[in-house]
């Protein structure tokens, strides 16, 4: 089997998709070596950042033309088919969005969430939701033989927002990387000290800064409930200040930070939040399982689905709500540690390799 997956969002430094990207693609070569896999994008310029992959099963085509250019090209005149640009393929996997002209090719399509269509004012930019997502999540869904969605909570949404048929949709849960389970306690202790941690802190990882995350309302909770901790906000520190409007007593932001210290940030923390007002999956709350550290998350959304039992739940629009339960979990040693054991189990469940293997099912269903 021949497979083309676009690789485009793989360049963003930030992101769940680029994650999703730079995780699923290993795992599908690892899973299957028999298979080939062209992994296409589109940059005219550089990315942001240069994501380098390499496996005998698989290779990088890039078109150097502005990508608006060539969907513009695939959605008005059909052309020029995708085998033109990558070569023979069975199936190709529109990872966000896009897909291609094809003259074969069976076409399927993931989507991770439509938060911006049933909440659009959950969203920073609801402009280029309104004009660019929206009009190419609908071409793609038009054109795509099946689609793959992140959780049952998506597939609800594309069922009930956009009445999109329930048999043409298969959910695919996502994983959690290894590195996520390495770590020791020397580590975690020299990385604390390596970002000025000389004390116990709450943690949240935000993934993509958007009013959806409820950073005031985290923020709000945690000065209330452990006015003695700090809260350490990890992602990109300039849109996370102007969430917070210059209000950041008893926050810390480090900023960008090295994949390989994410892991040890998390584990060190006595208590994780991720009060998020609505995710299609959220990895940053399995990545927190992972790790092995309490989490408060959210009722909403796909969270309840990913998390279980391994997780405290509550509504995120309660300040009162999330700083009762903060106060109630420092004070649980035993419940914490429950909850640790239950989340490490909980995000063994979700591997890569898992969704790999129900990834290549859905090819193999198309072919």
């Amino acid at each position: 089997m021949r497979v083309g997956l676009d690789v485009y969002q793989a360049g963003h430094a930030y992101g769940g998709i680029a994650r999703y990207v730079r995780s699923l693609v290993p795992a599908l070569t690892s899973a299957a070596p028999s298979d080939q896999f062209i992994l296409f994008s589109n940059h005219l310029r550089a990315p942001e950042t240069e994501w380098r992959y390499e496996s005998d099963n698989a290779r990088r085509v890039n078109l150097r033309l502005p990508r608006r250019l060539v969907q513009t090209c695939w959605d008005r005149l059909g052309w020029p088919p995708i085998e033109a640009v990558i070569g023979a393929a069975d199936v190709f996997h529109g990872t966000h969005f896009m897909l291609p002209a094809v003259r074969a090719a069976r076409r399927v399509l993931t989507v991770h969430d439509v938060m911006f269509l049933r909440h659009p004012e959950l969203f920073a930019d609801r402009s280029a939701n309104e004009r660019w997502h929206r009009k190419e999540l609908l071409r793609s869904l038009d054109r795509t033989d099946l689609v793959m969605a992140d959780s049952q909570c998506t597939r609800n949404d594309l069922m009930e927002v956009l009445d999109y048929p329930k048999e043409r949709i298969r959910v695919v849960l996502l994983g959690v990387e290894e590195r996520f389970f390495a770590t020791s306690n020397q580590a975690v202790a020299a990385v604390a000290v390596r970002y000025g941690l000389d004390r116990p802190y709450l943690v949240f990882l935000v993934g993509t800064p958007e009013p959806r995350k409820n950073l005031r309302r985290t923020v709000e909770a945690a000065r209330l409930a452990a006015p003695d901790l700090p809260l350490v906000i990890l992602g990109r520190a300039a849109p996370i200040r102007s969430f917070l409007g210059g209000d950041q007593l008893g926050v810390r932001l480090p900023g960008a930070i090295p994949d390989a210290d994410l892991p040890l940030l998390l584990r060190g923390a006595e208590l994780a939040l991720y009060p998020s007002l609505y995710e299609g999956f959220g990895l940053p709350a399995l990545e927190v399982l992972a790790a092995g550290v309490p989490l408060i998350t959210s009722d909403r959304g796909s969270l309840p689905e990913v998390v279980g039992d391994a997780a405290v739940l509550v509504d995120p629009e309660s300040v009162e709500e999330m700083a009762y339960a903060i106060r109630r979990l420092r004070s649980d040693t035993e419940r914490r540690t429950r909850l640790v054991e239950r989340g490490v189990a909980r995000a063994r469940e979700l591997s890569w390799p898992r969704t790999a293997e129900q990834v290549l099912q859905v090819y193999r269903e198309l072919v």
